[in-house]
């Protein structure tokens, strides 16, 4: 029994050191410093910071797929894509802590497929700060479904990427952040201010 406690024990050591060291990507980088051609045309597509956004236009085959806003307060955000009919089920919280203007993210929380939770290193989310309000509006007629500015999250058409996208800091000092995954894995943050 001892000797069976010790193989899970290394089988899960292994496992989780594996999966910690495939999702560090470099903390932070410049969109204009984002080497993969298609990742930094994508976020071009949705941020305030263009790279020849004509470019990115017409590069994209396909549109990226909108994660939809489900809750917005000054404590936590929820986006989720779930369809009766689909493999794709995603789920994303981002909790905040602390009141305004000293508050910051705490985590961030993504599940996809149902059930595959994304693990996020500390380092991509630690020192962003968010004072600016939730700013959502409820647009459509019989199912309508709200919208901010400051939070949106899509997918890749072939869902292989996906991007969650941030408005942050304080009205005077505001920047965007942007988290790309890549296969269900954390790759990287891309920050940029906004002028």
């Amino acid at each position: 029994m001892k000797h069976c406690n010790s193989i899970i024990f290394v089988l899960l050591t292994c496992f989780f050191g594996f999966a910690s060291i495939a999702q560090n990507g470099p903390v932070t980088q410049a969109l204009e410093n984002v080497s993969d051609t298609l990742i930094k045309m994508e976020i071009s597509s949705f941020s305030k910071m263009k790279v020849n956004s004509e470019e990115a236009l017409r590069s994209l085959k396909s549109p990226l797929i909108e994660i939809p806003l489900q809750h917005c307060s000054d404590g936590e955000v929820h986006l989720s894509l779930s369809k009766f009919n689909s493999s794709v089920s995603t789920f994303i919280h981002l909790y905040f802590k602390g009141k305004t203007p000293d508050r910051n993210l705490d985590s961030i929380f993504v599940v996809t497929h149902s059930h595959f939770w994304v693990k996020i290193p500390r380092s991509a989310f630690d020192g962003i700060n968010q004072n600016l309000s939730c700013e959502s509006s409820v647009s459509g007629g019989k199912r309508s479904h709200l919208i901010s500015p400051n939070y949106k999250a899509f997918y890749s058409a072939n869902k292989r990427r996906m991007y969650i996208y941030m408005i942050g800091g304080s009205e005077g000092d505001r920047y965007e952040v942007t988290w790309v995954f890549v296969g269900d894995k954390y790759l990287t943050r891309v920050l940029n201010k906004i002028q």
